[in-house]
């Protein structure tokens, strides 16, 4: 998601429109994603969910630094 927003944040002002790129999760137990495993599990979900290509799935591993 900061990937995501940043494409949009050029200032430190934080209108709902720079969110557009940024979807909406379901952080609850009814979520298709299950949350308790690794960041990297994550990830992947999230590839699957969003349905990423081969590319996109690189630059995001090559460019966004994972959060602890």
């Amino acid at each position: 998601s900061r990937t995501m927003l940043g494409v949009l944040k050029i200032t430190q002002d934080n209108k709902k429109s720079t969110w557009k790129y940024v979807p909406l999760q379901d952080f609850t137990e009814n979520s298709d994603i299950d949350w308790s495993k690794s960041i990297h599990e994550i990830d992947l979900q999230l590839y699957k969910k969003y349905d990423l290509d081969e590319t996109e799935i690189q630059f995001i591993e090559s460019h966004v630094k994972e959060m602890n």
